[in-house]
C-alpha cells in the first residue's frame, strides 16, 4: 500500500441509476420501500421468468389448500403451515432475485403475509402484477429518454459531418 494514503475511508460514488421507491397501501400509508434500478435491462427477463415459474412456487400450496382427502382445510394444522412457509420461502428468494437485493420481498411482505387472501386473489399476486406494470412503465420512461438522448447526438453528428 502507497505510504500516501492516509484515508481508509475513501469512497467512489457512481450514479447507478437506483432509486428508493415507497410503497403504499390503498390509503397513502408506507408500508415499505425498496431500491429499483429502472435502468436494469435483465429486469424485464427476471420479471417473466418469475411470472412463468410461479406455478412452481405455489407449488407447496397444491396438497393442503385444496384438501386432498376432500375434506375441509386445516388452516391450523402442520401440513398447511409447513407448506405456507415453503411457499413463502421460493417467493421471497424470487421477489429478491428480481429486484437484484437480498430481503427486498420484506418491503412487500413485511406487514402481510404474501398468501394472506385480498379480494379473492393472494396478496402476492396483486403485489406481482402491480409490480410488473410498474417495471414495464419505469423502462418505458427510461427507454423515452435513453432514445432522446441518442437522438440528440446523433442530429449532433450529422451536423458536424454537412
Amino acid at each position: 500500500m502507497s505510504e500516501g494514503i492516509k484515508n481508509l475511508n475513501m469512497n467512489i460514488v457512481v450514479d447507478d441509476g437506483s432509486r428508493r421507491v415507497p410503497i403504499l397501501n390503498t390509503e397513502g400509508e408506507e408500508i415499505g420501500a425498496f431500491r429499483f434500478h429502472p435502468t436494469d435491462i435483465g429486469i424485464i427477463e427476471r420479471y417473466n421468468a418469475l411470472a412463468g415459474r410461479f406455478d412452481g412456487i405455489t407449488e407447496p400450496l397444491d396438497g393442503v389448500a385444496s384438501g386432498e382427502d376432500g375434506g375441509d382445510v386445516d388452516v391450523s394444522g402442520e401440513p398447511y403451515i409447513a407448506a405456507l412457509k415453503e411457499a413463502e420461502r421460493r417467493l421471497c428468494a424470487a421477489v429478491d432475485e428480481l429486484l437484484g437485493a437480498e430481503g427486498a420481498a420484506a418491503a412487500f411482505f413485511g406487514k402481510m403475509h404474501p398468501f394472506s387472501p385480498v379480494n379473492g386473489e393472494f396478496y402476492c399476486t396483486q403485489v406481482l402484477n402491480v409490480l410488473g406494470q410498474f417495471i414495464g412503465a419505469q423502462f418505458e420512461r427510461e427507454t423515452a429518454q435513453f432514445s432522446a438522448r441518442a437522438k440528440q447526438y446523433a442530429n449532433r453528428a450529422q451536423r458536424r459531418a454537412k
